[in-house]
């Protein structure tokens, strides 16, 4: 459930820019990062496990103006910082040079293809789990982990599931960086459509998602997202807008 304390916790936990996300990642110490969009926190008002395991994360992220606007309102000014960004620096520098990776998610192709556009950054693929997640076994998965000597776990699968599958690896040894960040390794290789720059930079992103897939996220934006949106979201961004 989403609580005044998840909120307060979030901000405490917040990311402020991706030249911090950077950071964190690089830093070798175990933590996981959670991204956290409007539909994170539609999910978690339903769920009391999934708002467990955001409050779990030891850094989350503002994915999207709403959660911006939230984080602002506890006495924060954060960018957006998003997995999708993320993987596409990840794509293009060598700040990650030298550290081993795997991918959680995703399918068999998409991972080869990822795997493949990262040669140029030096930072290595040893490890790909895709198959059925209903096969995933956490302690199982953080002993392979463990055994290719992985620096970072991509968890390349939507929320719920995601977030609690990193979580559960993490709780069950593995050492390592976590980051979730859902469908954003389909959109960097191409296997799904991102939003055009300037359609991120007017905040339109989630109407051009909808023009792409309007049955499948009709219900999700209309649906789970907006009274979320409404009751925790709206009220902040009123205040801070007549102050």
């Amino acid at each position: 459930m989403i609580t005044e304390e998840l909120i307060d916790m979030m901000a405490e936990k917040c990311i402020l820019n991706d030249d911090d996300f950077d950071a964190v990642v690089l830093d070798d110490s175990p933590k996981r990062i959670q991204t956290v969009n409007l539909h994170h926190l539609a999910l978690a008002s339903k769920s009391a496990d999934f708002a467990r395991t955001i409050a779990r994360a030891d850094y989350i992220t503002a994915d999207g103006w709403p959660i911006v606007s939230l984080m602002r309102s506890r006495g924060i000014d954060p960018e957006r910082v998003t997995g999708s960004e993320f993987l596409e620096r990840m794509l293009a520098g060598r700040q990650f040079h030298g550290k081993k990776a795997a991918i959680l998610g995703a399918d068999r192709h998409t991972g080869y293809d990822f795997r493949g556009r990262l040669h140029d950054s030096g930072l290595q693929v040893v490890f790909r789990e895709h198959g059925s997640r209903g096969d995933w076994k956490p302690k199982r998965l953080a002993r392979k982990l463990q055994k290719y000597g992985v620096d970072l776990l991509i968890v390349a699968v939507t929320p719920p599931f995601g977030d609690m599958i990193g979580e559960e690896v993490r709780k069950a040894g593995f050492r390592g960086v976590v980051v979730n960040v859902g469908g954003a390794v389909n959109m960097v290789t191409g296997n799904a459509t991102m939003a055009p720059g300037w359609v991120r930079a007017t905040k339109i992103e989630w109407f051009y998602r909808l023009a792409q897939e309007p049955r499948r996220l009709f219900r999700r934006y209309f649906v789970e997202c907006l009274p979320v949106f409404v009751k925790y979201v709206l009220p902040h961004y009123w205040r801070r807008s007549r102050a």
